[in-house]
């Protein structure tokens, strides 16, 4: 890209393509790092929001006790007779609806007991972290797109411990917004945490999506750079 008309908007996104590929870092990618931005902007926000475990597991017991209660008394035909004389008509699909509640009771007691908000004696998770799942942290999310923009820049994953991928993780955190880190005699390191997370089952439908719109960016790049000069 010509730096006399690159927007300073992409600076801080082309340093973090020069850590993926420090030789001929892709202008296309740092303008989709751009881009994607907002979205890891939005789920840090959302990470500053979100309640602690405790009381994460205390929404869902109520969810869990109001939809079975909920079921429970739309079961008798007799209460669906006096529901049905609304003026907005029948019930829609009354058995469904139950079964929905049902279902509904179900997930809020697994999601309340699971490995995310509980341990294994059915006590709430200790930590400072908020309730979230476990794998999707804000941090992850960025180590997902380092992850995969490594690995399509590079044809082959980045090691745990490669410092450029740390590197690059770090400046684009610090390009959302984000704080850098500091602590310990390698602040880098807890990076290496988020990129195994990165690899994880749990991740693989934002990787698959990322991915895509990695693949769709270079190819959109190289037809209106072809285009331009054939001009």
């Amino acid at each position: 890209m010509n730096d006399r008309l690159r927007p300073d908007y992409l600076d801080p996104f082309i340093q973090v393509t020069r850590f993926i590929c420090p030789t001929d870092p892709p202008a296309w990618l740092a303008e989709e790092l751009w881009r994607w931005n907002r979205w890891l902007y939005r789920d840090r926000f959302v990470e500053e929001i979100r309640p602690m475990r405790e009381q994460m597991r205390s929404t869902l017991l109520q969810i869990e006790n109001a939809a079975l209660l909920l079921a429970e008394a739309l079961k008798p035909s007799w209460v669906r007779e006096f529901l049905d004389v609304s003026p907005h008509g029948p019930v829609v699909g009354p058995e469904r609806l139950i079964r929905a509640l049902e279902d509904l009771s179900l997930r809020a007691s697994q999601a309340r007991d699971g490995p995310d908000l509980a341990t294994k004696s059915g006590a709430t998770k200790p930590g400072p972290g908020k309730a979230r799942p476990e794998s999707m942290s804000p941090r992850t999310l960025c180590a997902i797109m380092i992850w995969e923009a490594w690995k399509h820049v590079h044809k082959g994953e980045p090691a745990p411990k490669n410092r450029q991928a740390a590197e690059a993780a770090e400046a684009y955190w610090r390009a959302a917004g984000g704080e850098g880190h500091h602590v310990g005699e390698e602040p880098l390191a807890v990076w290496r945490h988020h990129f195994r997370k990165a690899a994880a089952p749990r991740g693989e439908g934002f990787r698959a999506e990322w991915r895509r719109h990695l693949i769709e960016a270079e190819r959109y790049w190289t037809r209106r750079n072809s285009a331009s000069e054939s001009a």
